[in-house]
């Protein structure tokens, strides 16, 4: 057990390494802009402002939160199905079967489906920031539920995961977006954004695989669920 913590720990480092790099290269690329900014203002071809300040601060809003989102969900996809075929029925004592499973991943797409047709409009009406912290309460519950026997209880946090899946399809970039146009940035600025956020996020998947098999490794199926928890918190 000292050796599965051990290595538990060095993925965590890895984990917080990868998102470390990226926001790495972010800062690097954001000074590279500003050097260039500074040099425009210098020669007359351009004139002094404060966009890229106001850049500068929406990436620092934006890209942790998105990225710590992202790990999180990143740590608990691959565990699902483990997860779940692991539960036994209170009342028989029998494991669940491939139907049971079945149903609870239908539960969770349906809902997903559901909420997503209309995810866009509520969080434009009801507020952007909400969206995204309520994303990250709907994944909590979710990834908190598994560790339920209940049938039920699953059910109810496979439909509240789906619901927060289709929030975090729309919460994050939507707000990213309106604070965008509030700030009246170059249009251009969006698109390096977007880049450089999916850019981390394949960092990230890749270190949060490697974070999440170890913590099922030393904890079970469950262990990745609860360990996805605290970057959850983090991003809201």
């Amino acid at each position: 057990f000292v050796h599965m913590a051990a290595d538990l720990a060095a993925d965590l480092d890895k984990l917080l390494a990868a998102l470390g790099g990226a926001w790495l290269v972010l800062t690097l690329l954001r000074r590279a802009t500003a050097s260039r900014e500074a040099a425009a203002v210098a020669d007359g071809s351009a004139a002094p402002s404060d966009t890229a300040e106001a850049l500068r601060r929406l990436q620092w809003q934006y890209l942790p939160a998105w990225l710590l989102f992202k790990a999180a969900d990143w740590m608990q996809g691959p565990y699902f199905h483990e997860v779940y075929a692991s539960k036994r029925h209170v009342a028989t004592g029998e494991p669940f079967s491939d139907t049971d499973v079945s149903r609870l991943f239908l539960a969770g797409f349906v809902a997903a489906t559901l909420v997503g047709t209309a995810a866009g409009s509520l969080v434009d009406s009801r507020g952007r920031r909400a969206g995204c912290v309520l994303y990250a309460a709907a994944a909590g519950a979710a990834a908190a539920s598994v560790v339920c026997e209940r049938p039920e209880l699953l059910l109810a946090g496979r439909v509240v995961g789906g619901i927060g899946t289709s929030l975090l399809a729309a919460a994050p970039e939507a707000w990213l977006c309106a604070e965008h146009a509030r700030l009246s940035l170059p249009a251009a600025s969006l698109g390096g954004i977007f880049g450089w956020a999916y850019f981390g996020d394949s960092l990230v998947a890749i270190a949060s695989g490697q974070v999440a098999s170890r913590a099922a490794s030393a904890g079970g199926p469950q262990a990745p669920f609860l360990a996805s928890l605290p970057l959850l918190a983090a991003g809201a």
